[in-house]
This record gives structure tokens, sequence and C-alpha cells, in this order.
């Protein structure tokens, strides 16, 4: 969810005596758990409140365990009226209470939370049908509980727990800590803080041999791309390594700047740290329908290349970052196995002809003095949804980051021109003459 606080004045306007809003400065009105926590707060004789909440989906809305922040967040902003009626606002703590300040009572949460719980109410049943406004499930437990408590509610689904001390001010929140090991395939090069080497990595994890293509070849998914976590030194350590291991692109691919990846021999293992595994771009995390989906690929140890099968799904590790190499482990003793993220993996039903002809529909210059921008529209009939693919380049050598690129993608010719046009409009002003 979103963390968001309620000011309640039943004093103030009656159309609006409550407003949320959050630290970032987004104020929300009017949406009914809002309403709900007003009059809760009214038949309990409040006459002013500073409380902090949760914003986040009921599980009704989903049928799932939880949902992600994004389908809050797009709720909030652009939903239904039967989509906002989702929205949930559950009480983490208050503030002030009748113009008495309660923030003293984090060494006594207790009482805080005794407050609460005769406010609102709670949910500990956690029922499909839950109230729009309720305070935080809680369990009040012994020390030695807090692990097995844990284990139960992540098994569940949970994405984490808040411990805290009742006796003291001290809190905490835990969530899981998953380690994968991948294969690097790929890498991209570049500045960074006035030097030049690795940028991010691109990992890869092997299907079972039973998927592969005889002794020389093995199948493998593309996983994680990671470039947090990197130190300088790994960076500049990193790059002549990468570099000795370069092979042919089996399709072009680049990172979010635009920045080309370049595919290498898959030898070396890293381990890769994170928190959570996410399946589905949708409400529901685990809805296959639309599950996120990676490329998947197949090496081959005689040609020394690769050969790109087409796209398959694949969980998305949030937070993914560079822990170290394994120089303990390799590839084919099975040291970067797709099962440590899928209890049955399979190989990819969604073929892609990787060898269609991409096609140049559109491509313009633009120079002023010695800056030059460059619009490129391409289409590939067989990239699948977006076989649409808008590029926008500008570049300056005189910048401290010369050159930047923008990607836009379209599902048909009309809405890749629109961007087209929007490109132009948005990025050339008067003395930009075009070049060819």
């Amino acid at each position: 969810g979103e963390g968001t606080y309620v000011y309640f004045d039943a004093a103030a306007d009656a159309q609006f005596p409550a407003f949320a809003f959050s630290p970032g400065g987004r104020v929300r009105v009017g949406f009914p758990a809002l309403t709900e926590l007003t009059e809760k707060l009214k038949l309990a004789g409040v006459q002013k409140a500073l409380i902090r909440c949760e914003l986040c989906l009921s599980n009704s809305a989903t049928d799932s365990a939880r949902a992600g922040v994004a389908e809050v967040i797009r709720i909030s902003f652009s939903g239904t009226d039967t989509e906002l009626a989702t929205l949930k606002l559950v009480l983490l703590d208050i503030v002030m209470l009748d113009g008495k300040d309660l923030r003293a009572n984090q060494s006594d949460f207790a009482q805080t939370l005794s407050v609460m719980q005769k406010l609102v109410g709670t949910d500990e049943n956690n029922s499909k049908v839950t109230p729009r406004v309720h305070c935080m499930a809680s369990e009040i437990v012994p020390e030695k509980a807090v692990a097995a408590v844990f284990d139960r509610l992540i098994a569940a689904g949970h994405e984490g727990i808040v411990v805290r001390r009742l006796n003291r001010a001290e809190a905490w929140k835990i969530k899981p800590h998953r380690t994968v090991d991948a294969v690097i395939i790929g890498f991209v090069e570049g500045e960074f803080e006035t030097q030049y080497g690795v940028t991010s990595l691109l990992t890869a994890l092997s299907y079972p041999s039973a998927e592969s293509d005889g002794k020389n070849s093995v199948t493998m998914q593309t996983f994680a791309r990671v470039g947090s976590g990197l130190s300088d030194a790994d960076r500049v350590s990193l790059l002549d390594r990468l570099r000795a291991l370069k092979v042919a692109e089996p399709i072009a691919m680049t990172d979010s700047s635009g920045r080309a990846v370049h595919f290498i021999r898959p030898e070396l293992i890293v381990e890769i740290h994170g928190e959570d595994l996410v399946f589905s771009d949708s409400p529901d995390r685990r809805d296959s329908s639309k599950s996120l989906q990676t490329q998947v690929v197949r090496w081959n140890s005689a040609t020394s290349g690769y050969e790109f099968l087409g796209l398959a799904p694949c969980p998305r590790l949030s937070f993914a970052r560079f822990a170290k190499l394994r120089e303990d482990k390799n590839l084919s003793d099975g040291g970067a196995r797709i099962t440590q993220i899928s209890k049955a993996p399979a190989p990819s039903t969604t073929q892609i002809n990787a060898h269609a002809p991409a096609k140049i529909v559109r491509r313009e210059v633009y120079l002023k003095g010695e800056t030059l921008r460059k619009l490129v529209v391409v289409h590939q009939a067989s990239a699948g949804e977006f076989p649409y693919l808008i590029y926008w380049t500008d570049f300056s050598a005189k910048r401290a980051e010369p050159l930047k690129v923008s990607i836009e993608i379209a599902a048909d010719a009309d809405r890749a021109h629109l961007l087209a046009e929007r490109m132009l409009v948005d990025n050339l002003a008067k003395g930009w003459v075009r070049h060819g």
C-alpha cells in the first residue's frame, strides 16, 4: 500500500471534514474509505485527529494474498466508483487526538494500539468481505515467538511484518531475504561517477538438461538486470573481464537509457540478493494471463553463439542487487538453475521469429551547431503486441552525458507516428535544421 496521513476536524466544512495526504504532497478526499473513517470518528466523539494510515486494497478486490502498490495508486488516481470502493484505510498510529500529542506513546505503543482498536475495530479474521477501515492486524507475542509468526505470515503470502516493542520506542520492518545464483549473459558499459565501467549486468537461469537440445547446448531464461550493489571497483574491474567474453547478440537489447546490452559467454555465476518475487503486473500478482515475461535463449557451446527462442513467464526479483561473484560455481554443474525460483519450470511457448526483418519506416536527423537529434521508427511484424519501436536520440559532445536515448512502443502505425510527432514537438524548438 501507500503510506498516508488523515486529518479530521469535526468542525470543518461538512462536505469534507477529513482529507488524506501523503508526505509527497498528494491530497485525496471523498473516497468511500475516508467517508467511513469520518463516520467512525464522529460516532466515537472525536473532534480532531491526525492519524497515520496505509492506503491499500482489500483482499476481496483482487482475490489474492495482496496487490501491488502500483494498482493502489492507479485506482486512487483514475479508478471507477466500483474500484474506489475497494480502497481501504488501515490505521497504523495516532499522531494527535483531540489536541493531545500522542507521539510520546511510541515507548508505550500498547496504549495507542488499544485506542485505535476502540475507534475503528479490527479485521483479525481477514475475511473476504472486509471493512474499508480498521486497525492493523496485530499479535502480542514473546520475543522468542517472532520468528515463527514471520514464517507463518510469509507462507500465507504476506510481504513481511513490522515488529514493535511495546515498552520502548523501537520498531523494525522485516521482509524475506532471497538469494539467487544466476549466470551473467550480458552487460552494459558506460560512465559513472566520472569513471567508465560496467553499469549493469544481464543475468539468466538455466532450464533442466531435459529442456536443452543436445550436449552442447543449454536453454536459459533471462532473469534480472542488476545495477545496484556493484562498487566502483567492481564496475571497473569487471569491464575488461566481460569484454573478453563478448559474442554476437541474438537480439538487440538496451537498458532504460538506451545503451546496448553486450552478450557474453555464460561462464560467470553471480549471487543476487533481493526481497520479493513478483509474478504479474496484474492486481493479482499470480494472474497468469498478465504474467511478466522475459527472453528465452539457447546457448550452443559448439558454435559459441546464442539463439533467441521467444518469451516465457518469469517472475521479477524486487530490489535485486549484486552480492558477489561465485567463482566456486559454473553453469554446467547447475550453478544457475531456474528451479531456484520455480518448482515446475517450462520452456518458452511464445515463439517469435528472431530473424524476421525489421523495417525502418521513418528516420529523421536534425542538427543545431554541434548537437544532433535523431528520430527512428522501426517496425518488426513478428514482435508481438507492440511491433513498433520509436527511438529518440539526443547527442551533444559537450555535455557531461553526451548521449541520451529514449524509447517508446506502439501497437499500430497510427500510434507510432503520433508518438513520433510528439517527440518532434517536444524536442525541437527554433534553430534546428533537418539533415538529409
